[in-house]
């Protein structure tokens, strides 16, 4: 079977953009014509799944989004699994990490049951507990490194001893995870989450770790700017490098799901059709993919 960075690689040479679509859909969020409840929420992700598919690198439900609402949000997040062609990489934004023991229960739920082809993991508890996340060939798991979210460098930012046994000097805790992440798996299994909201860091991951492939989340609804991350974000060394976006997830959420909220205009919005809701979110994944495009 194929690596998932080869997958991935294959994807993105055939859209020819580095988009991964979001999908974190609340009820409060829904547009008109769709109901506050699970329903309405699976209807809502069928219909932004079919429209943006055709122009995405990758989908990346965010899982709570689905756990939120019982066994029967799982039920409905299975369902979604099953309407994204195999060829699509399907990464489950969890942020799992625990000791070994849990790490290879949760493997099994979201490689094996779920089908999912990556995950998202904290890297806190280290690369021994994180192993059964990490060692699959198959799949891969974008370890937590500098996210996105405002308050991020209260923890991420503290400044690490240096350390002489492997040489690295003093420097932010986000860049000893992308030094040390480099080490865990057994090769091209690991990657990172580095938001767009931190261009430097973003710089300076890169630069510790240039073989690394990066999820990047923030550009859009959080204010991150694509620019850089078209310049700094795809890997430039093995694993990652050499291969179609150099291993380069951005992904959008609100700034293609929000999008079906234009459907039927002011103040008739009510008026509006599920082809309506596609075709603005297809519109919308259509141009972030083109912001996003890369060479083959």
């Amino acid at each position: 079977m194929k690596t998932y960075l080869e997958r991935l690689a294959a994807r993105t040479r055939q859209v020819g953009s580095v988009l991964c679509v979001g999908v974190d859909i609340t009820p409060e969020a829904l547009p008109d014509g769709f109901p506050p409840t699970l329903t309405g929420v699976e209807r809502f992700c069928e219909i932004l799944l079919d429209a943006t598919v055709p122009y995405a690198a990758a989908v990346k439900p965010n899982v709570a989004f689905f756990e939120a609402f019982g066994s029967a949000g799982i039920a409905a997040l299975e369902r979604l699994r099953g309407r994204v062609p195999s060829d699509v990489p399907f990464i489950a934004d969890v942020k799992r990490g625990d000791i070994g023991s849990t790490a290879a229960r949760q493997a099994v739920a979201l490689y094996d049951s779920l089908g999912v082809d990556a995950i998202t993991a904290n890297p806190y508890v280290g690369s021994e507990a994180l192993e059964p996340l990490l060692s699959r060939g198959d799949r891969f798991a974008y370890l937590l490194c500098r996210t996105s979210n405002p308050g991020a460098g209260e923890l991420q930012n503290l400044e690490v001893a240096a350390d002489a046994a492997s040489g690295a000097p003093s420097e932010p805790l986000y860049a000893r995870v992308a030094r040390r992440a480099q080490a865990w798996g057994p090769g091209g299994t690991v990657g990172l989450v580095v938001g767009a909201t931190a261009p430097a860091e973003l710089e300076r991951i890169r630069g510790i770790a240039p073989g690394l492939a990066l999820l990047v989340p923030g550009v859009g609804a959080q204010g991150g700017e694509v620019e850089p991350v078209l310049r700094f974000g795809p890997a430039v060394a093995a694993p990652a490098g050499g291969r179609p976006g150099g291993g380069l997830l951005v992904n959008v959420s609100r700034g293609i799901s929000g999008a079906a909220g234009k459907a039927g205009g002011a103040p008739d919005r009510a008026a509006a059709t599920s082809t309506d809701v596609a075709e603005h979110m297809a519109s919308a994944a259509r141009e972030w993919s083109a912001r996003l495009r890369v060479a083959g």
